[in-house]
């Protein structure tokens, strides 16, 4: 296996069961190379036009369930060697997770795959998009 240094997991929230998968991939990873690790969420952006039903903190207050919601998967990698961070960013979800890998100069990218919907069969996936997309190594856990 190739060391890495820094390993970078998309986490979805509504989905527990692909964040354990790929956090536990990670953990494997991560203890064999000494990489640290990025968790990181991406929230759907929403239409300004809403802005005017919502509460002012909307934003806040989703920007912090969300980085609650990492915090709480990260402590799940707690008392290991390798230091665990967190990053939250608002936006289309494939392009995000490349901006950020190559922001923080991840070197391996770990991903969850869905069942593939109708749409995501024709349109294709995010996951879909970061292995095609991604100038790093990408892991997809199923």
């Amino acid at each position: 296996m190739p060391g890495y240094s820094h390993i970078l997991v998309t986490v979805d929230i509504e989905d527990p069961t692909n964040t354990e998968r790929e956090l536990n991939r990670a953990r494997e990873i991560a203890e064999a190379s000494d990489a640290r690790i990025t968790l990181l969420n991406v929230r759907t952006p929403r239409s300004s036009r809403y802005n005017t039903y919502l509460p002012k903190t909307f934003d806040a207050d989703e920007q912090a369930l969300h980085e609650a919601e990492l915090l709480k998967w990260a402590d799940t990698l707690s008392g290991t060697k390798w230091p665990v961070t967190i990053r939250v960013r608002v936006g289309p979800v494939a392009g995000e997770v490349l901006a950020e890998a190559k922001a923080a100069e991840a070197d391996l990218i770990i991903v969850g795959a869905h069942e593939p919907s109708a749409v995501s069969r024709l349109l294709g996936s995010n996951a879909e998009r970061i292995v095609r997309e991604s100038p790093v190594s990408v892991l997809v856990a199923r």
